[in-house]
């Protein structure tokens, strides 16, 4: 099968992530906006994530951190670090909605509320394109061994790869192997979901 590639540089790359903090910018609270760059250089100091993944942007960074030794994923099996991204916002939503909802309901959940952050940043470089292949194993909706292995095979050598999303009908994503496939990733908005003990609602 012969595969292409696809230039996303400069496509909105969407990314939800649970929350328990404001979505003000703390810094404005205590700082001038000129003195920014400089705390963020004092911070890379002594933040590991930036020592480790360089100024891709602390929540690029963040992305490679955890899923190192984390959860494995379709094109991670925990061992090396990668970002997943929406090329929608409503393939982010539903993306993370699926997995709570299971999670919930196999925790057997009381009713209660979940709160998120939406990023938004841009994709840079081309990325191997897998939308329209035929891919059944890769694709397989609870079974990641295929996908692993497809990804372990390309990692060295691909930025990443633009997949279609399992969980959002039409929607298409991406997972970058690198920190520097995403660029600028920053708070959009807010997003509720309201779990009543057996749905998971927006």
């Amino acid at each position: 099968m012969r595969l292409k590639h696809v230039d996303l540089t400069g496509t909105k790359a969407w990314r939800l992530i649970p929350t328990r903090v404001p979505s003000a910018d703390l810094l404005a609270r205590v700082a001038d906006p000129a003195d920014y760059d400089l705390l963020n250089a004092l911070e890379a100091r002594s933040n590991r994530r930036i020592r480790a993944f360089g100024h891709a942007n602390a929540y690029v960074a963040a992305a490679f951190a955890y899923s190192l030794g984390g959860t494995p994923s379709r094109f991670n099996n925990g061992t090396w670090g990668t970002i997943y991204v929406a090329l929608e916002p409503e393939t982010a939503l539903e993306e993370v909605r699926f997995w709570q909802a299971r999670y919930l309901r196999g925790d057997r959940s009381p009713a209660t509320r979940l709160d998120f952050r939406m990023l938004l940043g841009t994709l840079e470089g081309a990325f191997l394109d897998i939308r329209h292949a035929r891919l059944p194993a890769v694709y397989a909706p609870d079974d990641y061994r295929a996908g692993q292995r497809f990804a372990r095979e390309r990692r060295s050598t691909e930025r990443g790869l633009a997949y279609a999303s399992v969980r959002s009908a039409g929607g298409s994503a991406v997972v970058g192997f690198r920190p520097e496939t995403v660029r600028e990733l920053k708070h959009h908005h807010q997003v509720v979901m309201a779990w009543d003990g057996a749905h998971l609602a927006l």
